[in-house]
């Protein structure tokens, strides 16, 4: 059995890699840093998810969510790295600033 302030250093831990992935993404201008930013992001979500399935005790469970959540992440991962290249192919700097100038 451990002990509850492991469970709650854990919560605080997978929130806090979810809120620093959410800064990079939202406060970062170049979009290679956007996507670590994701990245960081979306492993707070799976820790999270494997500390749920501890927390209730269905680790089992929480381990089905981590793989469904981790195919997903590869998936966004690729169109991310896919729109990266287009984005570095029109703009070299990779400024998601200068992107509106693709409008049709």
């Amino acid at each position: 059995m451990t002990s509850p302030w492991i469970d709650t250093i854990n919560t605080i831990a997978s929130v806090l890699f979810f809120l620093i992935g959410l800064g990079g993404l939202l406060l970062q201008r170049s979009a290679i840093k956007q996507v670590v930013g994701l990245k960081i992001m979306l492993q707070g979500v799976t820790f999270g998810l494997i500390q749920a399935g501890r927390m209730h005790q269905d680790v089992q469970f929480a381990q089905s969510m981590v793989i469904s959540a981790l195919i997903v992440e590869a998936v966004v991962i690729a169109v991310a790295l896919a729109l990266i290249v287009n984005v570095f192919r029109h703009y070299p700097s990779g400024d998601v600033d200068q992107l509106n100038r693709l409008r049709g």
